[in-house]
Order: C-alpha cells, then sequence, then structure tokens
C-alpha cells in the first residue's frame, strides 16, 4: 500500500519589520529629506548674497555715508597744498592715509558705557567688510599705529591708536564722555556734525567682550582728562580718559552685544590758551610723564613728542609699546 504523500516543506516566511521600525525608519527619512531642504536653501542664500541674516538674524544696515578705515602715513597742520589729504571736519589737520578698508554696511553703532565712566563707540561690521577690517587692524595692532576713521570721501573724524587685535565682529573707538560718544554715532549713521561736536582727536579704540568692554579696554591714566587736542578737538571740548589694550582695530570698540573689536588709545594733550595749546610738564622719560597721567604725543601734531623716544618708531611717542 502506497504511502499518502507528504506536503512539501513550507517555505520560511521572511522576517517583517515591526510596527515602530517602520515608523522610525519614516520619520528618519523625512527629516534627512527636510535638513537637506534646509540647507541646500541656505548654501544657495549665501551663495546670492553673503550679508543676508540666517534664520531671522537681524539685517546689516547700509550706511548713508561708508566709513572708511586707514592707517595714517602723516599728519600736519592744514593747509596741506598739493597733498592728497584728509581733513578732520574743522580743517586745520591734514592726514595723509595709506590704502585702507572701506565699510559700507554695519550691523550695529551705539555709545557703550565702560567701566572707569568713560564711554566708546562700538561699530559692529557687517560680515562682508569684516574679514578685511580684522586682517588690517590685526597688521596695525603689531606696531600701535594710528588708524584714521573717515567719512567718505575725506572727513577724518577720529584717528585713534590701534592697541588690540580684533577677535570678534566690532571694534571701539574709546575716551568719550556721553555726549560725545551719542554725537559721533549720530554723525556715522548720518546726521550732520552738531555744533560743539569734537573732533578727531586721538581716542581709542577698545575691544568689548559679550555684553560689556573687554579687560584692558580703557586706562583712564594714559590721557591728561580735559585735554584739548589741536586741529581736530573744538578748543573747549574735553578728551576723556584713554584706553590701553583692539579695537579696529582698534578695539574692539566697541558694547552691550555679543561680539567684540580692537582698541585704540588717544593721544593725550593740555588745554589750550588764547587759541594756542599750552604745553605738558616735561619729564626725564615717558614712564614719568604716562604715571602723571600725560601723553601720548603724536608726532607732528605734539611738540612733546620730540622731547621723548618713541621707542618702536610708530610717530607715537609714550604709548604703551615705549613703556616696555
Amino acid at each position: 500500500m502506497d504511502k499518502p504523500e507528504e506536503p512539501p516543506p513550507a517555505v520560511p516566511e521572511e522576517p517583517q519589520a515591526s510596527r515602530l521600525t517602520t515608523i522610525v525608519l519614516i520619520v528618519s527619512l523625512v527629516l534627512v529629506v527636510v535638513i537637506a531642504g534646509v540647507l541646500g536653501t541656505v548654501a544657495v542664500l549665501m551663495t546670492r548674497s553673503p550679508d543676508a541674516p540666517l534664520l531671522g538674524g537681524a539685517p546689516p544696515q547700509r550706511l548713508p555715508t561708508p566709513i572708511h578705515f586707514a592707517p595714517i602715513r602723516e599728519q600736519k597742520p592744514a593747509p596741506c597744498p598739493g597733498a592728497e589729504a584728509a581733513l578732520d571736519d574743522r580743517q586745520t589737520t591734514c592726514y595723509l592715509l595709506e590704502d585702507g578698508v572701506t565699510v559700507e554696511a554695519v550691523q550695529r553703532i551705539e555709545p557703550v558705557r565702560e567701566k572707569d565712566g568713560t564711554y566708546s563707540v562700538r561699530v559692529a561690521i557687517a560680515p562682508k567688510y569684516k574679514d578685511k577690517v580684522v586682517e588690517l587692524i590685526d597688521e596695525m595692532a603689531a606696531t600701535e599705529r594710528q588708524i584714521a576713521v573717515v567719512l567718505v570721501p575725506r572727513t577724518v573724524i577720529a584717528a585713534p591708536v590701534v592697541t588690540q587685535t580684533m577677535n570678534g565682529d566690532s571694534l571701539s573707538i574709546a575716551g568719550y564722555t556721553r555726549q560725545e560718544a551719542e554725537a559721533l554715532v549720530a554723525r556715522l549713521l548720518g546726521s550732520p556734525p552738531a555744533t560743539g561736536q569734537p573732533g578727531t582727536g586721538q581716542p581709542g579704540t577698545d575691544q568689548p567682550g559679550a555684553g560689556q568692554p573687554s579687560p584692558g579696554a580703557t586706562n583712564p591714566g594714559a590721557t591728561n582728562p580735559g585735554a584739548t587736542d589741536p586741529g581736530a578737538t573744538d578748543p573747549g571740548a574735553t578728551n576723556p580718559g584713554t584706553q590701553s589694550t583692539p579695537g579696529t582695530g582698534v578695539t574692539d570698540p566697541s558694547a552691550t552685544s555679543p561680539a567684540t573689536g580692537p582698541a585704540v588709545t588717544p593721544g593725550g594733550t593740555n588745554t589750550t590758551t588764547g587759541g594756542r595749546r599750552t604745553p605738558d610738564r616735561k619729564f626725564a622719560s615717558c614712564k614719568e610723564a604716562v604715571a602723571a597721567g600725560f601723553g601720548p604725543y603724536t608726532r607732528g601734531l605734539h611738540e612733546e613728542y620730540a622731547w621723548y623716544t618713541d621707542v618702536d618708531g610708530n610717530g607715537v611717542a609714550c604709548n604703551s609699546a615705549d613703556l616696555r
């Protein structure tokens, strides 16, 4: 008797993913697609408009008058016939400039109160121009050179000495009173110069940190308070404390906001009498002069420059580099 045929063995079923695994895979795939789309959009935006703010950031503010930052090769009393020079507001001082960087947009310009009670003006540079300004400021900080802050085409509104490198997005011009700082902010943003507004002087640029000035920003003893800079400041105007070590740099800058900038030091001068500046007291060395609250002194602007040794040869005597 024949045995009944056995049924063929059942084909093993392929393992199937659980419902949870399926859901996780689908969600992951969707996230990958979304992220790829966002990154692609950001890449296109950055290519087409490198200054465009990402994810709702504040857009750069275009300046009505561009600001030019340039190293000062020489400065002397006006007039300067035949020289291609920039002049201060009062047209009493000529500045011969080297190649610099022109900034047409900023993130913000604002006055900032420093720890010693003086004020600085913080200039947060737009991303498009930041790298060039950083490069310029860092080069100048090594030798503590003077930089001109110029309203295009040729009006110098500040001439600080760069004492810090710039490691953020901003620089500060330091050594002002509150009123002077607010007036300078208005000027940089396009307002006409006000009567009695301080001239170029030589305030410092400082490098503020997040929400406040950086260490070593201002040094009130570096300059003689109440000092006036002939050819730059109105004879009655005062030039408060100075700043040691950007920021631009310079400074800085320059700070109730995130990034920072380089530092500069104002040149100290004494009061004027009858339209003429009274020289400071003479000391045996720059160290003694600075300890007494005088200096620094700029070649061609302060007669005290000839009294002291300009150790680093940058045209400014009794600055921090000359005290080392």
